[in-house]
């Protein structure tokens, strides 16, 4: 009985953490997705977070480590990250009060 109880824990958790997940790449607690492409690659998400440009970005690299590669262009921010054997592009803005966040994601 106690292994079935830690097994029903384990699927919890495990579906806890895909939600918060687009092809394994974590998306901020606070995000509020308004798009999302992702029947076929390359697959896109993109959504709204109130955290700052720093958090957002020191999130991303805590969670997926240092970027392949890093670009700021007209004030965006470009981090690139290899995830799952796919490459994965994280682009960081400012609009008004919000960020906005946009993962592609490709084989």
């Amino acid at each position: 009985m106690r292994s079935l109880m830690v097994l029903g824990l384990l699927l919890a958790s495990i579906n806890v953490g895909y939600a918060k997940d687009f092809y394994q790449v974590p998306i901020a607690d606070d995000a509020r997705e308004f798009a999302r492409l992702d029947s076929k690659m390359p697959a896109v998400l993109s959504y709204f977070s109130q955290q700052s440009m720093t958090a957002l970005h020191d999130f991303y690299v805590q969670q997926l480590g240092q970027p392949n590669n890093a670009q700021t262009l007209y004030g965006r921010e470009n981090l690139y990250f290899s995830v799952g054997g796919n490459q994965v592009r994280v682009l960081l803005s400012e609009r008004n009060d919000w960020r906005q966040v946009d993962i592609m994601v490709q084989p």
